[in-house]
């Protein structure tokens, strides 16, 4: 017993579940891809086993803290975030087996105090018992549910045997069948088909609608062969072909007509067919449209057997399907179920912003009553993207809304315990790898104490720095040429003026041109020309500039859509050849969806929308704020729109001053341009002189705009630091050491970088008013200016930690400029751009910067061992010391980081929508890439696979998690869930050239490295 208790705690058991761990969420990712979310969370991620996978992991973890008295104060660094694990592990379980979620759908003007459960259960009722499961239904797990149940004192056994994911019910006359309707019901989410035979019952809302089912609201009843309906409330009759409509007094019984509507509570019924002698048939829609599923139930008495469809549906109120057995019903259902709550909201407004011109949503909002019988709490409350209502235990988010804007949906998250415990985990996470950095106790100490053995004192080496042109190449600006340019000195004056942004900032020109620029193209000039110059043309020639490619696009399945090839496509090339909006049904499907159940491809389709939307603000005057009211709390008004209380000049000149500048610009008015320019400007002065910025504020941010300065620093640092690591490492191939005039050169030049970075974060600062960490683009500049200060303080002596520092700071410069490049413009307030999401998104990225390091190394370290011979083994052995040396303590740094990055975006997830961890594909190959290092770096502890030629393989290889993460989930995870499809339909050549190179490495590296002795090196 004491050998399978030790095996249980031991390190290579810890290793194998770590193993086990990552394996399996690897293989459920292309399970949910192929098979659907259901199949992935019943096969793997909600299973008995992989949960006793992780129970295994918390208490080896336990013990081995106990075991090792990680609790000392020499080891406490290490122990703080192994115990943090567990504690995170005990959050997960608290939120998976106490906490629950779901939807709840208001209408305008209704209440609801329940909401749907997001967990699926298939329910059995007969008379008072009840047997309610939870399932996970697909195609490939449709055994989900069996259960036995007593009716008339006899065993009934109820079992799924089948599943049909989006199925069709389909009605066929038969002349043995029974009598049947076919049916419509739709309310503002879209529509549904049902298909009733007598004793049926559907639950609309607070109301029932039954085929001959007593006790329903609303009956549909079959008379001699024909089909009346009577309700105990009034209904309203509306014929498809339009006329009056007809009120039909409660229990009254009316006949029933095609073509006919009836409005029952907020839903819209329409009767497609009536058969006296049908039968119902369901099968798989062939079209592929996404709509309702089918269990397929077989239940047996013993000699008794007979097998049932029972649709439903994912998020969907399980309506009920009545079976009879003998001479009792049995009642099944499956879909959510109604969770009630001790309180109620009403929905008293829906409210969606809209683009100027446009049909599109920029942000939307619900307007509710909360409702409080039992504490009498009644009071008012707005929900939005980013503000949440938290009461008695319960989080809202706003997540979707109906597609005729007349109710809204909110995901409801109640798991106020698992989430503390969890963040607690998350805090003593962090804690513990700062400790654990730089406690003298801790292995990363150690390691760089080796490294101090293996240096030798500073030679001198001689090295050119080469400088690259870091500028793109022009690309072919003939669609310009016909454009007439504008006068720079215009240019300039337009520069100057000052105009309100959409969230209320009054910014010069030139700070919105070059956002708007860098929303459209992703890029900071086009084809030579300024963003001014851009943003003024669209508005003046709009009929040259609708053909130039502008618009930025990436995404294939979207370029398919439109029929393009190009990253940058023409705006006439959204639309058809009858003018309609190519993306106009895409973009209100893609809105009315929960953003946590958005793929790619519908992301995609939004951003596309959004960058349209601008170009055409432009086009049509709107996004030109430049005439402020007469008071300071009025929105400044546009071309056209006069704001009130100016004078009769003055309207006159913000209604019609534009159109006297495009007259100007062509040469036709009696004023020039800069003349109405100099108009705009006193215009400005004499409404906004008491509030607008002062010009010294306003010359610095045109400054801070043409100097750019974050952008120019990161390719600075990027090359710098990577040229430094070559230099580094080609001098210990050559077992010399760097100069020191090299390496004063080389600091020289980054603290001039960072020199540039401090000036810039200084002229931000002048520029908002306030310390420049106040969003997420700042909080990044000034992590990476915080991570280069480190470097120049700490790496005077190591030009390893300086070089390091210059490629961390430039990474994560590199992901702001990659979110800035996309800048919010407008009054939308995306989830995306989330605080959190922008830290976490840093963290992860610059923590590849790491891993990839020690990648690289252990591909020279394994070209070393394959290089290796009895006369240069004492060299390569030394020189293989040091590099994995640095390599293991890039994976400690790396491995940190990712832990912390990836955590940090499941804060961001619970703080957007209400839920830290989805298992998404994405998520989950971060979490295997952080398992897959976890192993890596816990190796050494393993006798049989401790040794630096295993390390070396483990890095290399285990590098592939990194890619997947970062590249396969995008390109090769295509589905209906996280991502959509990818813009490759299969791998490069050149993936499979690398991948051979690295198995020839590896294979002649194995035949070569039992030449070296690392015996108690390692």
């Amino acid at each position: 017993m004491n050998k399978i208790l030790n095996f249980l705690f031991s390190f290579p058991f810890m290793g194998f579940l770590l193993l086990v761990m990552a394996f399996s969420m690897g293989i459920a990712t292309f399970v949910e891809n192929y098979y659907g979310t259901e199949a992935a969370q019943n096969l793997i991620y909600k299973s008995f086993w992989f949960s006793s996978v992780l129970v295994l992991l918390a208490i080896n973890l336990a013990v081995n803290f106990v075991r090792h008295k990680m609790y000392t104060r020499q080891r406490i660094s290490v122990g703080i975030f192994h115990i943090s694990f567990i504690i995170i592990l005990i959050g997960a379980g608290i939120t998976r087996y106490i906490s629950f979620e779901g939807v709840m759908h208001i209408r305008e003007g209704q209440t609801s105090d329940f909401i749907l459960s997001s967990e699926d259960n298939l329910t059995v009722k007969s008379g008072n018992q009840i047997v309610s499961n939870p399932v996970l239904f697909s195609e490939i797990t449709p055994n989900d549910f069996d259960e036995n149940i007593v009716v008339e004192g006899r065993k009934v056994r109820i079992k799924s045997v089948g599943f049909i994911k989006n199925a069709v019910q389909t009605v066929k006359e038969d002349p043995s069948g029974k009598a049947m309707i076919d049916f419509v019901v739709s309310q503002g989410q879209g529509r549904e088909n049902y298909v009733f035979s007598k004793g049926n019952i559907l639950n609309l809302g607070n109301v029932q609608l039954g085929f001959e089912q007593p006790g329903a609201n609303f009956q549909f009843i079959d008379r001699n062969g024909s089909l009346f309906l009577a309700a105990d409330r009034t209904v309203e009759i509306r014929s498809m072909t339009g006329g009056e409509t007809t009120v039909v007094n409660a229990n009254d019984t009316i006949p029933v007509e095609t073509m006919q509507l009836y409005a029952i509570d907020g839903y819209m019924l329409l009767v497609k067919n009536f058969y006296t002698h049908a039968i119902s048939v369901v099968e798989k829609d062939p079209s592929g449209n996404e709509g309702i599923d089918a269990v397929t139930m077989e239940i047996s008495d013993g000699p008794n057997k007979q097998t049932v469809n029972v649709m439903g549906k994912h998020g969907m109120r399980g309506e009920p399907f009545m079976v009879q057995v003998g001479n009792a019903k049995l009642e099944i259902s499956y879909g959510a179920d109604p969770i009630y709550l001790p309180f109620a909201l009403q929905l008293t407004d829906f409210q969606m912003e809209k683009y100027p011109g446009s049909m599109s949503p920029s942000s939307y909002a619900s307007e509710l009553v909360l409702i409080d019988n039992e504490r009498n709490v009644k009071r008012n409350v707005r929900v939005f993207m980013n503000n949440t209502l938290n009461y008695r235990g319960y989080k809202f988010f706003q997540s979707s809304y109906d597609q005729d804007e007349g109710g809204t949906v909110l995901s409801v998250n109640a798991d106020q315990l698992g989430t503390t415990v969890t963040y607690l985990g998350y805090i003593l996470l962090g804690l513990g790898f700062v400790l654990a950095l730089f406690s003298k106790t801790s292995r990363f100490h150690s390691l760089v104490q080796r490294l101090k053995q293996y240096s030798k004192p500073v030679g001198l080496v001689v090295f050119a720095l080469l400088f690259l042109n870091l500028g793109s190449a022009k690309a072919d600006s003939s669609e310009l040429s016909p454009i007439p340019r504008i006068d720079q000195a215009v240019l300039t004056d337009f520069s100057r003026l000052w105009i309100q942004e959409q969230d209320g900032r009054i910014e010069p020109v030139s700070t919105l041109s070059s956002e708007i620029l860098r929303k459209v193209t992703r890029k900071s000039s086009f084809e030579g020309r300024s963003p001014e110059e851009v943003m003024l043309g669209l508005y003046l020639y709009p009929e040259y500039w609708r053909n130039v490619s502008l618009v930025y696009v990436t995404n294939n399945q979207l370029k398919s859509l439109l029929g393009v090839t190009e990253s940058r496509i023409p705006l006439t090339a959204l639309f058809d050849d009858k003018g309609a909006y190519k993306l106009m049904e895409p973009v209100k499907a893609a809105f009315a969806k929960m953003p946590a159940s958005r793929n790619v491809y519908e992301k995609e389709i939004i951003n596309l929308d959004e960058r349209v939307n601008v170009c055409f603000m432009v086009i049509n005057g709107d996004a030109f704020a430049l005439f402020p009211g007469v008071t300071k709390d009025v929105k400044w008004a546009f071309p056209g729109n006069s704001p009130a209380g100016l004078t009769n000049e003055e309207s006159l000149f913000v209604n019609k001053g534009f159109e006297l500048l495009k007259e100007a610009m062509n040469g036709q008015g009696q004023i020039s341009a800069r003349q109405i320019m100099a108009s705009i400007a006193s215009y400005q002065t004499k409404y906004g002189s008491s509030y607008l910025p002062s010009n010294s504020k306003k010359e610095v941010e045109i400054f801070y705009n043409s100097l750019n300065p974050f952008k120019r620093v990161f390719p600075i640092y990027l090359l710098l630091g990577f040229t430094l690591l070559i230099v580094l490492f080609v001098n210990i191939f050559r077992q010399k050491n760097i100069g020191s005039k090299v390496r004063m050169g080389f600091t020289l030049l980054i603290v001039l970088g960072f020199m540039l970075q401090t000036f810039g974060l200084a002229l931000r600062w002048y520029i908002s008013g306030h310390a420049p960490w106040s969003n997420g683009y700042e909080s990044m500049v000034y992590v990476a200016w915080a991570s280069m200060l480190a470097g120049v303080i700490f790496g005077r002596k190591y030009p390893m930690v300086i070089a390091t520092s210059a490629m961390l700071s430039g990474i994560i410069l590199f992901v702001a400029h990659l979110n800035w490049m996309n800048p919010e413009i407008t009054h939308l307030v995306p989830v995306l751009n989330s605080y959190w999401l922008m830290i976490h998104v840093a963290v992860i990225t610059a923590s590849y910067g790491f891993i990839g390091m020690s990648a690289f190394i252990g591909l020279l370290v394994l070209i070393l061992f394959s290089l290796s011979n009895p006369k240069n083994s004492k060299n390569v052995k030394n020189i293989i010391l040091q590099l994995t040396t640095i390599s293991e303590m890039s994976v400690t740094v790396g491995l940190y980081m990712l832990t912390i990055g990836t955590f940090l975006g499941g804060v961001w997830a619970n703080e957007s929508w209400g839920r830290y961890w989805g298992w998404d594909s994405k998520e989950t190959w971060a979490l295997v890439t952080v398992v897959v290092y976890s192993f890596v770096a816990h190796m050494r502890l393993i006798p049989s696979l401790k040794g630096i030629y295993n390390y070396t393989v483990a890095t290399v290889v285990g590098f592939s998690s990194v890619l997947m993460t970062y590249f396969g989930v995008n390109y090769y995870l295509s589905g209906l869930h996280s991502y959509g499809r990818g813009s490759i339909d299969g791998m490069h050549w050149s993936v499979y050239v690398f991948a051979g190179i690295v198995v020839a490495l590896l294979i002649s590296s194995n035949l070569k490295h039992k030449n070296l002795d690392f015996e108690n090196t390692k």
